[in-house]
């Protein structure tokens, strides 16, 4: 307990001194500099138990990389390396560029370039994703927050075309996800649905987040990161996921993930 109270006395006079770190700091635990556990949210199948992430940050508190180590085996034994794959963050303002990198010929990896608009609070206010091979599928997300919560990302294809001649192209299309929370300030539902001219046809995913711990959550701070945005919106931690999707309101798919996380005495989650 005292170890944990000096950390979180840390965290609080770091968060006071710093008048352009917009971010709420107020449990340390939050900086995540090592995860050994798998907190994404559509990692399908099994899990390496040797592979984990190490995360960094910039001199105002801000996630400025994330690197993936695999390990390698040498001699009969497990080393590991820590640059093979990782993901640059760069800051310019409130603008923010997101971008993945290999270092070996032994994962060849694309990009995968985001580009994001922060609020004077650190939230995001739209994302740009760009598509190098087909400019039409690149898309542009605006979010909406009501008292601090987000409520809502509208997806939009700024360079589809639109032609009333052409059957898939006759229309206007976007997608809507809202956004629903508990009393307790975790994510417990979300709506994904398909617009078309801005009407609903029935083409949605419903995606539900269920049985939360009351630990802190060490994804907090890595909302820039796609594999943790979801797990970043909440208080606390879910260990049950659940998405179904629809086509004209008939279920086609229906997939769940239940995780089982160890806690220390205190309760809080164990993350390397």
């Amino acid at each position: 307990m005292k170890k944990i109270f000096t950390i979180l006395l840390i965290g609080i006079l770091l968060n006071s001194c710093s008048n352009d770190d917009n971010l709420d700091y107020k449990n340390s635990e939050s900086f995540t500099t090592n995860m050994k556990v798998d907190l994404s949210n559509y990692n399908i199948g099994s899990v390496n138990p040797f592979t984990y992430f190490q995360f960094e940050y910039d001199n105002k508190k801000r996630l400025i990389k994330k690197t993936t180590v695999h390990p390698i085996s040498q001699n009969g034994s497990i080393n590991y390396i820590n640059d093979d794959i990782y993901t640059s963050i760069i800051y310019k303002i409130n603008n923010v560029t997101v971008e993945d990198f290999s270092t070996s010929n032994n994962y060849p990896y694309s990009k995968n370039t985001n580009y994001y608009t922060l609020n004077n609070t650190n939230q995001i206010t739209i994302r740009e994703i760009p598509d190098i091979y087909y400019n039409e599928r690149s898309k542009k997300m605006f979010y909406k927050y009501t008292n601090n919560k987000l409520t809502e990302i509208t997806t939009t294809y700024p360079n589809r075309p639109y032609d009333v001649n052409i059957p898939y192209y006759s229309y206007i299309l976007t997608y809507s996800e809202k956004f629903y929370f508990d009393s307790n300030g975790n994510l417990s539902k979300t709506e994904y649905n398909e617009l078309r001219n801005g009407i609903n046809i029935g083409e949605k995913t419903i995606r539900t987040f269920e049985d939360y711990d009351t630990s802190f959550n060490p994804t907090k701070n890595l909302f820039l990161l796609n594999d943790y945005f979801y797990r970043s919106l909440s208080k606390n931690n879910y260990r049950k996921f659940t998405e179904k999707t629809y086509s004209f309101n008939s279920l086609i798919h229906d997939y769940y993930r239940t995780w089982g996380f160890t806690y220390d005495k205190s309760g809080n989650i164990i993350i390397n």
